[in-house]
């Protein structure tokens, strides 16, 4: 039963929280390296064989974990852009409900969203965070503020930053 509200959440939703689960991996890696590095740092300045065997023993399985992480944040970030592709396919076929009483602003600023998710998805090396921020922004339109609405307007589809809602 668990696998059905999965299935049912737009492509949009399952690429932000695959990009939440890569950040997470990503500080986690970068944690386990620094903890492992350190490990053999004092292993070096120990004068006691024994302690430094210990100390380059307990490091060893920090490094495996951050290696593991690191093919899982591989293929994390690949199928982050499957979904991201997916939604953007979704979220370009036909425009929201009540889009005819948007005003123009808001108009341009959903365009200028989704022209922002195709931008770097056809990049060689995309930004998963510019990507997830559009997408959020697309998926949140009905609570954009006038403010929000107008920095997303004026936002160029090449933009390393995104305004959020």
């Amino acid at each position: 039963m668990s696998d059905t509200p999965t299935t049912n959440q737009h492509p949009a939703d399952l690429a932000i929280n695959l990009q939440h689960e890569c950040v997470r991996m990503k500080l986690r890696r970068e944690s386990l390296r620094s903890q492992a590095s350190e490990l053999r740092k004092q292993a070096k300045a120990t004068k006691v064989k024994a302690d430094a065997f210990a100390m380059r023993t307990k490091a060893k399985p920090m490094s495996d974990e951050a290696q593991e992480l690191r093919v899982k944040l591989t293929k994390a970030n690949t199928q982050f852009l499957v979904h991201a592709e997916e939604a953007h396919a979704l979220l370009t076929k036909r425009m929201p409900d009540g889009w005819c009483q948007w005003g123009v602003v808001k108009t341009r600023a959903y365009t200028s969203c989704l022209a922002i998710v195709a931008t770097q998805i056809e990049r060689i090396h995309p930004s998963p965070v510019v990507i997830a921020a559009s997408l959020q922004n697309l998926l949140s339109h009905e609570s954009w503020s006038a403010h929000t609405m107008h920095l997303l307007a004026m936002t160029k589809p090449n933009s390393k930053e995104i305004p959020t809602g």
